[in-house]
């Protein structure tokens, strides 16, 4: 049967190029995707990089079990003069900087070797305003440029690194401002610099070296981003990709009833019919695939500068060819196109000749079994799923990537029973058409009406495209809003006093002097990361904290509380999250040991645990503990509320010179939304985009299939008198039907999803909301009805150019 396979495919060829397209645009969007997420596993960078031309370094406490800190901490005096009365020791300094394109780290020239750094132009700092800019241009030596709060000559400039913007200063002035000394590279065996460190620092050698690297995991860290994003659009692609192929495939195969009738009617057996189809759809399918991987790894190269230009990945990420991911993107194709053959197989193949042959036009049955077990498997799917969710973890809800599987699942369901809600929607929709008095309209109802397979076909991408668009960005929006309304609800602030552009934090000094205010209650608050281990030193867990006055606690800082109190809390305090407490087995009144940014462990005391955050950990520690530590932000407000103008001035005056501003609470997180908005879309732009993309073709794809195989059908409207002109017009106006039929199942879809985001998010926040992005959405149903429209009126033109008596004597 599958050299009968490849002669029924020679002369079909227009038949199958729609399911052919199809399947090769799916394989490739896999492809594509596929690769781009192997792409952001492993290890990019391997080795040692701050330290790579090294053999050994001496290094403050690190961490518990010598994990990394996220920024360096201060050797000990009297360690760094024992090493270096030992011989051979060169002092490294590491300090953030500002700089005209944004925040830097600064070095002295002596440590630039030990990265590997080489100029590339120019000579090295001498004097105090002189530097050298790492992987700077040519054209800016000799200019002056602004660094920090002094403005100093570029004299050099030297090759780039992936994991910092550097700036090289002359070893005096890099002494200057940064008096502390880092690290200290020396070529002393490690068993003498240890004895010579004794605890109060670290020797460290060879490989052991990358775990004092910014990035300790070799740019793995720097591309979670990338790697979430591409995971979601992956998963995305391979459900959109594959529920259109095998869409595609079955109406593709439901169109050839006769034909198959007739293969029974002169003696073909089932079996014989099932491997011929089968051999057919293997044959297209593994030609596509193969044009689909072909052309994925061209497709990546304007994926990854987008990616790049967006900040959704750093510039040195690159997508190399792997076999592997391609293989995969192969056989899922392949398999979805037997999938799509095999789901009509078995009906179309035991059905008797001769009743297919007497079967009028008109459809009996739109859904196959398999049809009705997936649609209803991926409903309960999606409401089991949300139960799950609202009941056990309702804060995934406030993540429209860790929450993508429940909108695509509400969406496949609904696309997958389309033909069971024709009907009624179709019905009520076009109910007006049934009062017309012309035969266009009613022509245009009774056939969405009676051909429920073929336009089920047309609607299901359709429903795919907007439900995407609906469900995915109401997610997204619906759980921004959320975190919104709990950050509003968790901090009693009037005004925010926020760091200049590019600035480091906020130093002792200004926070003082707002503190002198009349009238005005200061909070600084410092963001860091934390280790908490036991007494024997045993790291239990990394947090991402806020260091706060233990008076803000309670009054402006206000979680909310699931045991203990956050008031009188003592000086060492601990607030951690439910979700730190459970996976650590942690409660209120445990004491742990916690390293501070410093390199400095002090003991604390959990004093409460508060509700699990909704955008990563929400944990707290005492500011006391952290010392002179410049603040990330600082909260203002006064016993009224709100500041009067005379404080609002009196604050702006104590901020002269610091490049701080302060702004209205209401304003700072408004303009947190807004970059996280920036971050999201930008990733949205991708996992819908493709998808999108992918299901307009689809679209296109089928209409033209559909309009091939009605040939016959127009002709006999052309031999009762109509004109060209109004087939064209029937055949867009019943594409414009199921464009509006499409929406309304595809809103069906979103509001279900909504209604179960809806019950996760409000166990987190009561005043949760449901906000739907009207804007994108309705641009996305215009597209539809566009690309539909004008493909329907194309095709359609096309099938009726020949005259009505030679088109109704056409064969099928």
């Amino acid at each position: 049967m599958l050299s009968l396979a490849l002669a029924t495919l020679r002369h079909r060829l227009t038949g199958f190029v729609g399911a052919f397209l199809a399947l090769a645009l799916g394989t490739t969007m896999i492809g594509v995707m596929a690769l781009t997420l192997g792409a952001t596993f492993g290890t990019p960078h391997p080795g040692p990089q701050r330290f790579r031309a090294v053999t050994g370094s001496v290094v403050a406490p690190q961490g518990f079990e010598g994990r990394p800190m996220t920024a360096p901490a201060v050797l000990p005096p009297e360690v760094v003069a024992k090493v270096t009365a030992a011989g051979g020791a060169v002092a490294d300094r590491s300090f953030p900087v500002n700089t005209a394109a944004g925040a830097a780290t600064g070095h002295p020239w002596a440590s630039a070797g030990f990265a590997g750094y080489r100029l590339v132009d120019g000579r090295a700092p001498q004097a105090a305003d002189e530097v050298v800019v790492g992987g700077g241009s040519a054209e800016s030596v000799g200019r002056q440029v602004p660094v920090g709060a002094g403005r100093y000559r570029v004299v050099g400039v030297t090759d780039g690194r992936w994991f910092e913007s550097a700036v090289f200063f002359s070893d005096a002035e890099a002494q200057r401002l940064s008096p502390g000394v880092n690290a200290l590279v020396s070529d002393l065996p490690a068993g003498q610099l240890s004895a010579l460190v004794g605890d109060r620092a670290v020797a460290v050698q060879g490989e052991d070296l990358t775990r004092v690297d910014p990035d300790d995991t070799g740019g793995a860290q720097a591309l979670t981003s990338a790697q979430a994003m591409a995971g979601s659009t992956a998963g995305l692609a391979v459900c959109v990709a594959v529920f259109v192929v095998i869409a595609t495939f079955a109406f593709a195969t439901e169109q050839r009833r006769r034909e198959l009738a007739l293969l029974r009617l002169v003696g073909a057996a089932p079996r014989q019919v099932r491997r011929m189809v089968l051999g057919e759809a293997l044959i297209v399918g593994v030609a596509a695939a193969v044009v689909g991987c072909a052309l994925a790894p061209l497709c990546v190269v304007p994926l990854r500068s987008w990616m790049v230009d967006h900040e959704v990945a750093p510039s040195w990420f690159t997508i190399a060819f792997n076999p592997l991911p391609l293989l995969v993107a192969f056989v899922i194709g392949v398999a979805a196109a037997l999938a799509g053959s095999a789901a009509t197989l078995v009906r179309v193949s035991l059905i008797r000749p001769i009743e297919v042959l007497r079967e009028s036009a008109v459809e009996r049955r739109g859904m196959t079994p398999v049809r009705w077990l997936l649609g209803v498997g991926m409903l309960v799917g999606a409401v089991v799923t949300g139960v799950v969710i609202a009941r056990t973890e309702p804060y995934l809800a406030a993540s429209a990537r860790k929450y993508q599987m429940v909108p695509v699942l509400y969406v496949g369901a609904v696309a997958l029973l389309a033909p069971v809600l024709l009907r009624p929607v179709t019905g009520l929709l076009t109910w007006p058409l049934r009062r017309s008095r012309k035969a266009g309209p009613l022509l245009v109802r009774e056939n969405i009406l009676t051909a429920r397979r073929r336009t089920a076909a047309t609607v299901a991408p359709i429903v795919v495209a907007v439900g995407l668009a609906g469900t995915l960005l109401t997610m997204q929006k619906s759980g921004d809003a959320a975190v919104l309304t709990r950050q509003q609800q968790e901090v009693h602030a009037a005004d925010v006093v926020v760091p200049g552009a590019g600035g480091a934090g906020i130093d002792a000094r200004t926070v003082e002097r707002l503190a002198a205010v009349p009238g005005v209650r200061v909070t600084p608050v410092a963001s860091m990361n934390i280790r908490i281990g036991n007494e024997k030193g045993e790291q239990i867990d990394s947090l991402s904290t806020y260091a706060v006055p233990a008076g803000a606690l309670g009054s402006t800082v206000t979680p909310p509380v699931v045991g203990g109190s956050l008031a009188s809390a003592p000086e060492n305090f601990l607030v951690i999250d439910a979700h730190a407490a459970q996976s650590d087995d942690l409660a209120v009144g445990d004491k742990v040991v916690t390293l501070l940014p410093s390199g400095e462990r002090v003991q604390t005391v959990i004093a409460a645990v508060v509700e699990r955050g909704l955008h990563g950990d929400d944990t707290y520690v005492s500011s006391a503990l952290v010392g002179s530590l410049p603040s990330s932000l600082v909260y203002l407000d006064s016993a009224a509320g709100a500041l009067d103008d005379q404080q609002t001035a009196a604050v702006r005056r104590a901020l002269d010179g610091s490049g701080a501003k302060v702004v209205t609470y209401d304003a700072y997180l408004e303009a947190q939304r807004a970059r996280a908005a920036r971050q999201t879309d930008n990733a949205a732009v991708v996992i819908l985009g493709i998808a999108l993309a992918y299901a307009l073709i689809a679209v296109a794809n089928t209409l033209v299939m559909a309009m091939a195989g009605r040939k016959r059908e127009f002709a006999l409207l052309g031999l009762a008198g109509a004109v060209r002109g109004q087939i064209v017009k029937v055949a867009a106006a019943e594409s414009a039907v199921a464009v509006v039929v499409g929406t309304a199942l595809a809103a069906v879809a979103t509001v279900l999803a909504a209604a179960t985001q809806y019950a996760s998010l409000s166990e987190l926040v009561p005043s949760a909301r449901t906000v739907v992005p009207w804007t994108p959405v309705l641009a996305t149903v215009a597209l539809c009805a566009l690309v539909t429209v004008v493909t329907a009126s194309g095709a359609a033109g096309r099938t009726t150019h020949h005259r009505a008596i030679e088109a109704a004597g056409t064969r099928e």
